[in-house]
């Protein structure tokens, strides 16, 4: 069996580790933090915080048949990804779309706090 590329993995884990903490982070933030006042502005929508063929390589391992989508068996070796699957999903059509898979990497950043 082909070892993946350890930067790969690493990416993924991270991206796991980052997805997951968001979530815990969502779950237990107050809905208006006193600090915001003095808190620097979000960044734009438009930012993007991993590279993109960063991101392509690791939508590309997961995505095991090569058909440009990740469905949620393939999403299962992958903790992080598994476990937030249905809020990626954006359109409900039981696959990630490379665009669905940034967008919700790319959030999950946006949304960790400092």
């Amino acid at each position: 069996m082909k070892q993946p590329p350890t930067n790969t993995i690493s990416l993924i884990l991270a991206a796991m580790a980052v997805m997951l903490a968001a979530q815990a982070q969502a779950q237990t933030e107050p809905a208006t933090p006193a600090s915001s006042a003095s808190a620097p502005a979000p960044a734009a929508s438009t930012t993007t915080f991993y590279d993109p063929k960063e991101l392509e390589r690791a939508f590309k391992f997961m995505d095991k048949t090569g058909d440009g989508k990740v469905s949620r068996d393939e999403a299962s070796n992958f903790r992080g990804v598994s476990r937030h699957f249905d809020e990626a999903d954006t359109n409900k059509d039981g696959f990630l779309s490379r665009e669905e898979f940034d967008n919700a990497m790319n959030k999950s950043l946006k949304n960790k706090a400092p």
